[in-house]
């Protein structure tokens, strides 16, 4: 797909249109992608840069999933990136350049009252996702239809075992008979959870933060699933706080009084949602460790088992996963 200057040739025909006067392969940058299959670019234009994402097909503009999230979020009055202009044809999308400072990065240099204002901040915007955008979410969007029901939360645990067990720590064989059932047990209590609207990958890597203003980005995969998984996937994915910290943020969370059930009921679903959600992080380190030959995230594994030890140590009803993770733990 790249022609003789490593640009695109899809990629460089949309800059030509787009950028008539001032367009020039020097000022396009090919930025470090996420674990999906899109590419993207920073554009300069002058004073200016540009984000474009390039898909590895065409869309349809009309069902378009990240412009109907997209859409979604500014309706419910959370930021998100600009999107400028879409080439559905070309598969490319050029939006708002947030820059490069991620909530993750800030974290790194924040002391425990920033801290706290960060992540309690992010936690606004999961309240208001759940809340507002439960009740503003079109019926007829993917965002609508889509679940973790107990086909795609046991189909997450499987991908861990295939990339994480299988392809990266040559695992095999496991007994298959235990790890199956304490899957089906695991999957079939997170899908009987009462659901709201998730964005599905909200961890500190997708936060941005320009101007001060704290952006949700890759936020495409938006589906119903429980009110921990988002809290979950920000307190737990890529980023190390104490459990008291972790602890103090739930309090927060439940403060807002969105929860439907007792908090104490909320505290085993975010145990079971955090091992469940781990487990699916590690499958995807896995898989970009060892089929992708991406070595970036093999930084994320001894965290990412650290945590989901911690959860296993307090449910017990899954000891086969746990001594896995423990075993992983040691070596």
């Amino acid at each position: 797909m790249s022609d003789s200057t490593g640009i695109s040739k899809r990629l460089a025909e949309f800059l030509q249109e787009e950028f008539p006067r001032s367009y020039h392969p020097e000022n396009l940058t090919r930025l470090q992608g996420d674990a999906s299959n899109r590419h993207y670019f920073r554009y300069r234009e002058k004073d200016q840069t540009f984000i474009l994402a390039v898909y590895p097909d065409q869309f349809d503009s009309e069902n378009f999933t990240y412009r109907q999230v997209h859409d979604l979020l500014l309706e419910i009055a959370l930021p998100v990136p600009r999107i400028i202009t879409l080439d559905p044809e070309r598969g490319i999308v050029l939006q708002e350049d947030l820059g490069d400072e991620s909530l993750q990065l800030r974290l790194l240099k924040a002391d425990a009252t920033q801290r706290r204002r960060l992540l309690s901040s992010a936690i606004d915007h999961i309240v208001v996702i759940q809340g507002e955008g439960t009740k503003a979410v079109g019926s007829e969007t993917q965002a609508s239809r889509l679940a973790f029901d107990q086909e795609k939360l046991n189909w997450e645990l499987l991908f861990f075992r295939r990339h994480y067990l299988e392809d990266h720590r040559r695992l095999n064989p496991v007994d298959e008979n235990q790890l199956g059932a304490e899957f089906d047990r695991l999957s079939a209590e997170l899908a009987g959870l009462p659901r709201c609207l998730c964005h599905r990958d909200f961890q500190v890597r997708n936060l941005m933060i320009k101007d001060n203003t704290l952006y949700i980005t890759d936020f495409q995969d938006a589906r119903q699933g429980p009110f921990c998984y988002d809290l979950v996937s920000l307190l737990k994915d890529s980023i190390e706080l104490e459990e008291e910290e972790v602890e103090g943020f739930q309090n927060y969370y439940l403060d807002k009084g969105l929860f439907p059930d007792q908090p104490r009921d909320f505290r085993r679903q975010f145990q079971l949602m955090s091992i469940q959600r781990l487990l699916k992080a590690l499958g995807t380190y896995g898989y970009q460790i060892a089929v992708s030959g991406n070595d970036i995230y093999r930084q994320y594994v001894p965290g990412s088992l650290q945590r989901a030890a911690v959860s296993l140590q307090s449910i017990p009803e899954f000891p086969y996963i746990q001594s896995i993770i423990e075993n992983e733990l040691e070596f």
